[in-house]
C-alpha cells in the first residue's frame, strides 16, 4: 500500500516536471514592467541629487530638520 502510494507521487511529479519543461521553450506572458524600474531609479537619483544640494547650500541641519518634520 505504501509503495503503490510511492509510486503514483513519483509518476505525477515527474509528469509535473514534464509539463514544466515543455513550458520554457514559449514566451513568457508576464510583462515585465521595465518603466516601473526606470522611474524609480531616476525618482531615487533626484532626491539624493537633491539632498547633497541642500546639504551643500544649507549644511546639514536642513536635512535632519526635514528628516525631524518628515517623522512627526
Amino acid at each position: 500500500m505504501m509503495g503503490d502510494r510511492l509510486g503514483r507521487v513519483l509518476r505525477l511529479s515527474l509528469h509535473r516536471r514534464a509539463k514544466q519543461m515543455s513550458r520554457a521553450d514559449e514566451p513568457s506572458s508576464a510583462e515585465t514592467p521595465y518603466w516601473l524600474l526606470w522611474s524609480t531609479g531616476i525618482v531615487a537619483a533626484v532626491i539624493g541629487i537633491a539632498a547633497f544640494v541642500l546639504w551643500s547650500v544649507n549644511g546639514v541641519t536642513i536635512l535632519f530638520e526635514m528628516i525631524v518634520a518628515l517623522c512627526m
